[in-house]
């Protein structure tokens, strides 16, 4: 019996070896914004509407979730806030920009938004878990293999996609054409849109009614992902694994 198990743990050791010289990685690193600018359209893509009116009495820039479908003249309370409704905001001054910050807190990553008026005046917005957002953010885009490989998020976001059994895997100059241009395309996503970034993958050829096996993997600076174009490209990128 034990004979027989050195002789598996030792088969397994030289798989992983293999699986390990053989998983392919493109990675850059430059330093991650600890702000970032984003069009309204992000904001809106995240389900939030902004609005121009009245908090506490004073007038100011905030934010109702989109499903309240919340309309000009509409008084509410929230949180223990009186809040009035005057304009919905369909387009930003040229003077006014939206921000967004992720920073980690209690052992989580947090998103933080805030509206920057023409005397460069910052409100918040809101302050929510990023993963929480993220999760609906995915969801209500219709980000499907955003949302499927979606494995955890702090001050980065790891994306874990597998398909089929794992095996021996191949060399990259066995890679098929597809698994190619996904480290190419991968490779210059992180360079030009993210700056910042890891992506790996490792192939183990066909299954018996040939799809493809492998795992990708991604980390992204969770910041990036709340740009909806930066999203789109990640989630387009997995889709064209499948």
């Amino acid at each position: 019996m034990g004979k027989h198990s050195g002789k598996v743990s030792v088969q397994k050791l030289e798989r992983k070896h293999q699986q390990v010289l053989n998983t392919f990685v493109r990675e850059t690193w430059e330093s991650i914004p600890l702000d970032m600018e984003v069009k309204l359209k992000s904001c809106k893509a995240w389900g939030f509407d902004l609005i121009r009116g009245l908090r506490q009495g004073q007038e100011a820039v905030f934010v109702a979730p989109s499903e309240k479908k919340r309309h000009e003249g509409d008084k509410y309370e929230e949180s223990g806030e009186s809040f009035e409704v005057h304009q919905l905001i369909r387009e930003l001054q040229p003077t006014e920009h939206l921000f967004i910050r992720v920073t980690q807190e209690e052992r989580r990553g947090v998103i933080k938004a805030f509206f920057e008026d023409e005397s460069k005046k910052k409100t918040e917005l809101f302050t929510l878990p990023a993963a929480e957002l993220l999760l609906a953010y995915f969801k209500k885009q219709r980000f499907a293999h955003l949302l499927g490989a979606f494995h955890s998020s702090g001050l980065t976001t790891e994306f874990i996609q597998k398909r089929g059994e794992s095996g021996r895997a191949y060399e990259f100059d066995n890679l098929p054409n597809n698994m190619r241009r996904a480290l190419r395309e991968a490779r210059d996503v992180i360079r030009k849109d993210f700056r910042a970034g890891r992506f790996s993958l490792v192939y183990f050829g066909q299954n018996k009614n040939g799809d493809d096996r492998y795992v990708v993997t991604w980390q992204i600076p969770t910041i990036r992902l709340f740009n909806q174009d930066m999203a789109e490209k990640v989630d387009k990128l997995l889709a064209a694994l499948d």
